[in-house]
């Protein structure tokens, strides 16, 4: 019998190598994550006005974490299907438990990350 793999369409991107304090430190990645860290963004809702945005990825300790990263911490934003079994399990739990809501694996959730993409990079390039 084939087994039916479970996935989502989902927003990814990678956490910037290092990044410039106003005093003029440096820093690599975020606090939470290690520069180049695979993150699934949580943008059904985001508000492109926001400076922050929820992500799931692996922490600095190994263990899939869901954390707010600031936007401009963020690179290579791009639409992807999600696979992960601790990703989609960090997702169904916030979806009981908070009511997060994530895209699903319909064409209309293809077509709303790739809209969503589209638009953060607009929203970088001002």
């Amino acid at each position: 019998m084939e087994e039916k793999t479970e996935w989502k369409f989902g927003v990814a991107a990678n956490i910037v190598h290092s990044h410039t304090d106003e005093d003029g430190n440096v820093y690599y990645g975020t606090k939470a994550f290690t520069p180049g860290t695979k993150v699934y963004l949580d943008g059904k809702f985001w508000n492109s006005k926001s400076d922050d945005i929820f992500v799931i990825g692996r922490n600095r300790f190994g263990r899939f974490v869901h954390e707010r990263v600031p936007v401009a911490l963020l690179e290579n934003v791009r639409t992807q299907r999600i696979y992960h079994p601790k990703v989609l399990k960090i997702m169904k739990h916030l979806e009981f438990l908070d009511g997060w809501e994530w895209w699903e694996n319909t064409i209309e959730d293809k077509k709303d990350t790739k809209r969503f993409v589209k638009e953060w990079l607009g929203r970088m390039k001002v």
